[in-house]
């Protein structure tokens, strides 16, 4: 499938954005540990959320229309093969949750398709085999037995879903433990966890000593069945919130939660760096386009969903803008450094690779036929970029948006983006 885009001269009108994948996917797995139903308002509906759900209904949940209903710890199992799709918060989070089975010595394998397989998940495994847990290979798919009983560990902090997972997890362990953290990345949704763990009284501590996180949990905590109204996701917001600065017109976007920990809201920060007449208001962004915007050095360490944003920003931005501390952007559904280098570069920008981002030079665009990658950032992303561009731009693999955001066409033909799937 392809998606087909036309330069747009300006844009018009609301939109409202659609739940948080990270959220959804949080409060799906704190249900399936908190014993009674669990109501979830606004949770997304996309491949990877329903993949989360099946693994909690293989779990011994129950799904109803807007809620999850949970026996609770310990998990029944009602399946011996899992499978997480290629939802990679999914996968993390769900593997220490398998330690807390009721019948944890029998052996279950969790298999994923073939783009999660790709990605790394070796330093989670190895944090898992350190907290009891019997775990055969270090790639997907893997067979995996034991009780998750606690204690101390390390995990990489490259990657933020591998400590997520654990800090979900190991209050539900008998023994207190202890998680370390080097040069850990992604903070802000590091901080989205603890946010969950406070909203359910988890106890936990955190200090920081040189570059080392560390977390100390309380054993044999209890989650608790409460109602939950997922805000609207920031990253998948991002798109239309660029593409309105941009290009001249009004445009408000809606669902979108001021006080929330979502890290990828930095993104408004950034805007209004470079020069964005943008209003914040409780649950909306008003965005007044077409602005001349300054070019800027961005560290991106702790938002790289936003790479392929930012990307497209540097090359309307005016001057250079550089892109920095982001190479674990190379180990998401695809190479983001690499997809977005490369399909800029077709469409005729002028961008410099670094091993840990980018530099954009201001530049004048050209439809042409681009490569998607089979990553969803990636192709909405470059079809921001095809807005700007003389002509029409055309997408490869952009069924992919149905990872994180189906409604993204749908959406963006609100605000009157002429844009269209098409099967090709």
């Amino acid at each position: 499938m392809k998606l087909i885009v036309k330069s747009a001269k300006n844009l018009q009108g609301t939109v409202t954005i659609p739940g948080s994948k990270s959220q959804s996917i949080r409060a799906l797995m704190i249900a399936l540990l908190s014993k009674g139903e669990t109501k979830i308002e606004n949770s997304l509906d996309s491949e990877d959320t329903r993949d989360a759900k099946k693994l909690c209904q293989d779990l011994g949940a129950e799904l109803l229309s807007h809620s999850i209903k949970s026996r609770g710890l310990p998990l029944k199992t009602n399946a011996l093969n899992l499978n997480s799709g290629n939802s990679g918060i999914s996968t993390c989070f769900i593997l220490p949750i398998l330690g807390l089975r009721e019948n944890s010595e029998q052996e279950i394998i969790l298999d994923c398709r073939e783009q999660m397989r790709r990605r790394p998940i070796k330093s989670l495994i190895s944090a898992l085999k350190n907290l009891g847990m019997h775990i055969e290979h270090d790639t997907l798919p893997i067979k995996i037995r034991g009780k998750l009983m606690g204690g101390k560990t390390e995990v990489d902090g490259s990657n933020s879903q591998y400590l997520s997972a654990l800090l979900l997890a190991l209050p539900c362990a008998p023994n207190d433990s202890e998680i370390r953290v080097r040069n850990l990345q992604e903070r802000p949704y590091v901080e989205l966890t603890l946010s969950w763990l406070r909203k359910h009284n988890i106890h936990y501590v955190h200090r920081q000593e040189a570059d080392w996180d560390i977390y100390g949990i309380k054993a044999n905590q209890q989650y608790h069945a409460i109602d939950v109204d997922v805000p609207g996701d920031y990253s998948s917001a991002s798109y239309a919130i660029i593409a309105a600065a941009m290009l001249p017109g009004t445009v408000c976007i809606c669902g979108l939660a001021e006080d929330d920990p979502q890290g990828d809201k930095k993104l408004i920060c950034i805007l209004e760096k470079m020069g964005a007449d943008i209003t914040v208001e409780k649950n909306k962004v008003i965005i007044r386009g077409g602005k001349p915007l300054k070019g800027l050095r961005i560290d991106a360490g702790d938002i790289p969903d936003l790479l392929p944003t930012l990307a497209v920003l540097g090359v309307y931005a005016q001057g250079k803008t550089e892109i920095i501390n982001v190479a674990h952007a190379r180990i998401k559904e695809t190479d983001r450094i690499k997809s977005m280098m490369e399909g800029l570069q077709k469409l005729g920008a002028k961008i410099e690779e670094r091993e840990d981002g980018m530099t954009i030079y201001q530049s004048d665009l050209q439809g042409t036929l681009v490569q998607g990658f089979d990553d969803h950032r990636t192709v909405m992303a470059l079809s921001v970029a095809g807005l700007l561009a003389r002509g029409i731009t055309k997408i490869t693999t952009a069924e992919a948006i149905n990872k994180t955001y189906p409604s993204y066409v749908e959406d963006m033909q609100k605000i009157l983006a002429n844009m269209e799937l098409r099967d090709e």
